[in-house]
């Protein structure tokens, strides 16, 4: 760059002299040079620096273009196809706007430079490669490689032996008269011997070869005597490969080659072949395929057809069942017949979409926006008046705000403390603990004597919402499950639960019972029967007796690190101490989680009593 800027001179001038060092450059440096497979990395990396230079605006966008194409015009195919590797890694930069507009004409005459010089039958994979990266080059809707008017390549002439005389096959069979009985012979010959040389002659020679002129030019199908011709020879056609069928050896020892990429043979019009060409499972298909693509031609609607190019009835109809047929025979051809049929018949249904979008006249794929959007008018900015004050200044001075609307202003000034309206108890819509568990707790009483299957504990949507409510308002949700108990279902959980609610909950059973009840108990407590006096004294033992959350909560507190020495006298087992012990690291928690466990296993005689028995058991008297 600083060499360029020494220069005096236009900017035009400055390229032109750097385009002239570029070429030079290439000359002496490559196309000298360039013989073996070796030369190339120093060919692509001045390459490389061309493009750089084209890059920074010192020489022309196509030069880089120009250059490449004499470096692949020097070289062999074997080179050409080593340099093509550059050109294709590097379609991004030939599409940025750049090189795009300048190279773009250079690229195709390029690529077409090179598809003239390489074979399509020997060098099929590397006609594909550029064909591939012309599609990736230019966009779907450039229309400089559709074929619009459907024009046909009538150069494309099939070379055979179409004299008689100079025929090396059976001629005379040809003219020969024949009766019904010989016709019949002869076709039990056919089906008896379909290997043998019988079914080649020249009259199935002139058939094959000389139906390449109508797949050459399809438009002299419209024509009633070509037409007679065309369907006679497709006739004999389908006759030999019905008669004689190739088997999975035959079919498949044209692919047994030493080939390891895709091969696409180049099929000779020698009529010492026509026996082989018969037995080659390729041939039959080129053949067949060829009557496809012709077939859908004539049935397609094209846009620049003629208008006298129209099919009759009777030719659609033969059209319509011999295409049956013919994917009939694809399917019986070796190898992978079935599928090879499948495909060809999915690819021709593409092409429907393709014909139609050319009819369109090939509309861009790319969406555009509406006209309606382009020309509404622009929005209108808001003017802003200097003496109003902003939301932040009103905040501020403690004024009310205004939130856009009068609706919206009005919701947010509805209270002084936003935050403390959120946390109104008049925002509260969640039920207590007491409340929505008081008829599960009269369920689970023995008394009611009611069915399992009727409890509203085996209802899922009250388990759920049982669960939301624990969860949120009760410590049961999260001790209430010891570790033995930790593949229960819920609804024996929130049994569980619920007979621990109730022990918590001791007045909602006395509240709801009937007036007679109240009367007699009483009338019981004033009784001056000494038996029952004492029953009572007992009841009333039992009821203070019992052990509630609290108690266990500031019992594992005292217990602490002390729980392992509890355990055992508590008769748990020693695969429930281990879980306790996995569980958590916390002994406070391990200590809950043992008393818990405990009165999940003994039930109603989990007693201050008990308790105190299996403290002293322990050692640990002074708790």
């Amino acid at each position: 760059i600083e060499f360029y800027g020494k220069f005096t001179g236009s900017e035009q001038e400055k390229k032109t002299a750097t385009d002239q060092t570029l070429r030079d450059l290439i000359r002496d440096e490559v196309l000298a040079k360039i013989h073996e497979k070796s030369d190339i990395p120093r060919a692509l990396h001045i390459i490389n620096v061309i493009v750089a230079v084209a890059k920074q605006g010192l020489c022309s966008p196509t030069v880089p273009f120009t250059l490449l194409g004499d470096v692949l015009d020097c070289s062999t195919l074997d080179l050409c196809d080593l340099l093509f590797q550059y050109v294709e890694e590097r379609v991004a930069i030939w599409k940025s706007p750049v090189f795009y507009t300048a190279g773009k004409n250079y690229l195709l005459r390029m690529c077409n430079d090179l598809l003239r010089r390489l074979s399509q039958s020997q060098n099929t994979v590397f006609c594909g490669r550029i064909q591939l990266f012309l599609a990736r080059l230019f966009p779907l809707s450039e229309k400089s490689a559709l074929n619009l008017v459907s024009q046909f390549n009538l150069d494309n002439v099939t070379i055979f032996n179409n004299e008689p005389t100079k025929s090396t096959l059976d001629v005379d069979r040809e003219d020969q008269m024949e009766t019904d009985e010989i016709k019949a012979e002869r076709f039990k010959i056919h089906q008896l011997y379909f290997h043998s040389m019988y079914l080649v002659d020249y009259k199935l020679y002139l058939n094959i070869w000389g139906i390449q002129d109508i797949f050459r030019n399809p438009t002299q199908c419209y024509q009633k005597e070509a037409w007679d011709k065309f369907t006679q020879n497709a006739d004999n056609i389908f006759r030999v490969f019905e008669s004689f069928k190739l088997d999975e050896v035959s079919g498949n020892k044209t692919t047994h080659t030493t080939h390891n990429k895709s091969y696409f043979s180049k099929f000779l019009t020698s009529e010492k072949l026509t026996e082989l060409q018969l037995s080659d499972g390729l041939f039959r298909r080129q053949i067949l395929t060829q009557f496809l693509i012709l077939f859908r031609y004539l049935a397609a609607t094209v846009k620049f057809k003629g208008a006298s190019l129209v099919l009759t009835e009777a030719q659609k109809t033969w059209i319509g069942s011999t295409e049956g047929k013919i994917y009939k025979l694809l399917q019986e051809t070796p190898p992978n017949g079935n599928k090879f049929a499948k495909y060809t018949k999915h690819l021709l249904e593409r092409e429907e979409f393709w014909i139609s979008w050319k009819n369109s006249g090939c509309p861009s794929f790319m969406k555009m926006r509406p006209k309606t959007e382009e020309q509404s008018p622009a929005s209108k900015k808001r003017k802003i008046d200097p003496k109003k004050n902003t939301v932040a200044e009103d905040f501020a001075s403690g004024k009310s705000l205004g939130m856009g609307s009068p609706e919206l202003t009005r919701l947010w000034n509805l209270c002084p403390d936003n935050l403390a309206a959120c946390r109104s108890s008049a925002r509260e819509f969640l039920p207590s603990i007491q409340d929505y568990f008081a008829e599960p707790i009269e369920q689970e009483d023995p008394a009611n004597q009611i069915e399992d299957q009727y409890k509203l504990i085996k209802n899922s949507n009250f388990q759920w919402k049982a669960l939301r409510l624990l969860s949120n308002r009760s410590q049961l949700f999260f001790t209430s499950q010891p570790a033995n108990l930790q593949f229960k279902t819920v609804p024996d959980y929130l049994s569980t639960v619920v007979g621990k609610l109730a022990k918590e909950f001791p007045a909602t059973k006395s509240e709801e019972t009937n007036g007679d009840e109240i009367a007699d108990s009483e009338t019981t407590e004033i009784t001056n029967n000494d038996e029952d006096v004492n029953d009572k004294e007992d009841e009333v033992v039992v009821a203070g007796d019992s052990l509630s959350t609290d108690d266990i909560t500031m019992l594992a507190t005292k217990i602490g690190s002390d729980w392992s020495k509890l355990a055992p006298h508590l008769n748990m087992k020693t695969k429930d101490i281990k879980e306790i012990n996995e569980d958590s690291e916390d002994p406070i928690l391990q200590a809950r989680q043992t008393l818990v466990t405990w009165q999940d296993l003994v039930g109603s005689s989990a007693t201050w009593t008990t308790l105190s028995q299996a403290l002293k058991a322990a050692g640990l008297e002074e708790i």
